[in-house]
């Protein structure tokens, strides 16, 4: 009676060819049923497992082999961005490692708007993993992407955004005066503005930014 169900953490993952002949060869049934126990991992005999006692690398070779499975499903960087990147610590970072560099991937990929998992990976990079220089190189691609997509002008802003937090103010400020002098005549008077502000207010020092004709 005092005995309870242990739970031994996210299992080795398995082969593809395991995975497929599990599935009897159906990939999408492989899929969604892997998706049910990772919807489900942890929670087990009336308990729920933090999410800080997940061993995140086998969670993103999991991740991988589920990219394998259904590569334009979106629902695996989803739980992946909104659901384990949700995890809270002071000693997380290296944790989620592995997640950001699935996320990393996976919002590399041509399908659809997957440019957004790019997007979450270089937040987490920055935020969680603390890794700037990580988080910089992400986002010199999603602002490719962002040029060549056509998508939300802030992709195009991003690596302005980790030079600031880095320190470099000087290069994040010829970075956004040159996207402005570019396209500021193309792009919604909000993002205008958006873009003002943030050299004015979060580049530029006071001093800097009662002297500068941008900021008057």
């Amino acid at each position: 009676r005092e005995r309870q169900a242990q739970w031994l953490n996210v299992p080795p993952v398995p082969s593809p060819m395991t995975v497929s002949v599990s599935a009897l060869g159906d990939q999408q049934f492989a899929y969604r049923s892997l998706s049910v126990m990772l919807q489900n991992l942890g929670d087990m005999g009336g308990r729920v497992t933090p999410l800080k006692d997940y061993n995140f690398e086998r969670l993103a070779q999991l991740f991988f082999l589920m990219r394998d499975l259904d590569p334009r499903s979106d629902y695996i960087p989803y739980i992946a961005s909104y659901y384990f990147g949700a995890v809270n610590g002071d000693d997380v970072g290296d944790k989620l490692r592995p997640l950001v560099d699935y996320l990393y991937q996976e919002g590399n990929s041509a399908e659809g708007t997957k440019w957004r998992w790019l997007a979450h990976a270089v937040y987490l990079a920055r935020f969680k993993v603390k890794d700037l220089d990580y988080a910089y190189k992400m986002a010199l691609d999603l602002a490719r992407l962002g040029y060549e997509k056509d998508l939300p002008h802030w992709t195009r802003q991003m690596p302005v955004f980790i030079l600031n937090a880095k320190g470099d103010k000087e290069t994040a400020l010829s970075l956004m005066m040159g996207i402005l002098s570019s396209v500021g005549d193309k792009i919604h008077p909000s993002e205008v503005n958006f873009t003002r502000g943030y050299i004015c207010e979060q580049i530029l020092t006071p001093d800097q930014a009662q002297t500068n004709p941008l900021c008057q």
